[in-house]
């Protein structure tokens, strides 16, 4: 396995407001980020990454608190194959998760139920799938069985979308 630049992000934010550390930690999850020591987040390096962990650096700051932003090589391959692995395990869950969500919503398609609130769920779908597949750094694998069902999907709505459309066509022949 070739050596992983990473990136680690060292912070303090002070107890009270408790919302900052919830604004963190949230923030972090988004960025799809691992923990190598607790109050030590770390993410593979790249440009996004690095403004990622810039701005939340500047935020951490601004909310009183301290960062510290720091390049991580790892020096025993058995290390970092057991953090690359944390990763991949963490994007396989959510796609997993996101899975389930899109072949329930693919039988709701196909059954033809709740038909105004599907739109709206193809697109919190949609949303989720793009933030899913931006952190998976190391492919967990699962991506192709996801596009699968996404392909799946736009098919079972492309095939509602003409038949709703015929019964508007031949409503309006009468």
């Amino acid at each position: 396995m070739a050596q992983v630049v990473w990136l680690a992000l060292g912070y303090n934010v002070p107890v009270n407001p408790s919302k900052n550390r919830v604004y963190v930690w949230r923030k972090l999850k988004e960025f799809g980020a691992g923990y190598f020591r607790p109050g030590v987040a770390i993410l593979p390096k790249t440009t996004e990454s690095s403004a990622q962990f810039r701005a939340l650096s500047q935020k951490i700051r601004e909310m009183s608190g301290e960062a510290v932003l720091a390049e991580l090589r790892f020096l025993e391959e058995k290390d970092e194959a057991r953090t690359v692995q944390m990763f991949r395990e963490q994007s396989r869950g959510e796609y997993l998760e996101l899975m389930k969500d899109c072949a329930n919503l693919t039988n709701n398609i196909r059954k033809n139920i709740s038909g105004d609130q599907n739109a709206d769920s193809v697109r919190k779908v949609m949303r989720r799938y793009g933030k899913v597949k931006s952190r998976d750094y190391f492919g967990s694998g699962q991506s192709g069985e996801m596009v699968g069902l996404l392909d799946e999907l736009a098919g079972d709505i492309a095939h509602s979308a003409s038949e709703l459309a015929g019964q508007l066509r031949a409503l309006l022949m009468d």
